[in-house]
């Protein structure tokens, strides 16, 4: 096994991780994205890897792709149906009809970070971590340009994005701030943030922590903040 290589641990959280390219959640636990790689008879293989406390876990769907094995999800049993007689399908659906659900407010602010940390990692900078006073700064930001009827950095009720976040987390050194407007998914968002100016501020090496934030227009479409700062 070379310096790196993923086994192949039973490590699917049911449904999320074979099907899903977001963030997974399980019994309140966050699977974070790892730089981790899998590996199949000594090569290297696409595929999505989570750590879970100190165990790498991957998408079922991406080992069933490189093996050539059938594989579907019934959420209604709760069941991963694996038919090693059958090739791969990249079309096929879960075994249940019944419509997926939307992500809440949470999955979707955690999925904006999951992918923006996943930058970092691919930049090979460290992954920001979540400030829960950052995450309310930038939720609250969000709230404040819907209830005032505006887009932009400078609040009329908080000012300026360093004098709000200073007055959730006094201790900030450095802030910056990401906005995104009318996004359908976090997918959206984060596309609208690799323009230079946003992007540097994603890849910014002076980052230690983040807070994201969300809510839905009258059109249904969603509003993004994304809060950034450096603490001692």
């Amino acid at each position: 096994m070379k310096k790196g290589s993923v086994t192949f641990i039973a490590g699917v959280l049911t449904g999320a991780l074979m099907f899903g390219g977001t963030a997974a959640f399980a019994g309140g636990i966050v699977a974070n994205p790892s730089a981790d790689r899998v590996f199949v008879n000594g090569q290297p293989i696409q595929a999505d890897v989570y750590k879970i406390g100190g165990a790498n876990y991957f998408k079922l769907r991406d080992i069933a792709a490189a093996v050539n094995f059938g594989v579907e999800y019934d959420p209604e049993s709760t069941r991963v149906l694996i038919d090693t007689s059958k090739p791969y399908d990249e079309t096929a659906q879960p075994a249940s009809s019944s419509p997926s659900q939307p992500m809440s407010v949470d999955e979707m602010r955690a999925e904006v970070i999951r992918l923006v940390n996943a930058e970092r990692i691919k930049a090979g900078l460290p992954e920001l971590t979540v400030l829960p006073a950052l995450a309310d700064c930038a939720q609250a930001k969000a709230d404040d340009m819907k209830a005032n009827n505006y887009y932009g950095h400078t609040s009329p009720v908080y000012g300026t994005p360093g004098e709000m976040v200073r007055s959730f987390v006094p201790n900030a050194v450095a802030v910056g701030e990401n906005l995104a407007p009318g996004t359908g998914s976090p997918e959206e968002a984060f596309a609208g943030w690799l323009d230079p100016e946003h992007y540097a501020n994603i890849i910014s090496v002076r980052y230690n922590h983040t807070g994201g934030g969300v809510i839905a227009g009258a059109d249904g479409k969603f509003w993004w903040v994304l809060d950034l700062a450096q603490l001692p």
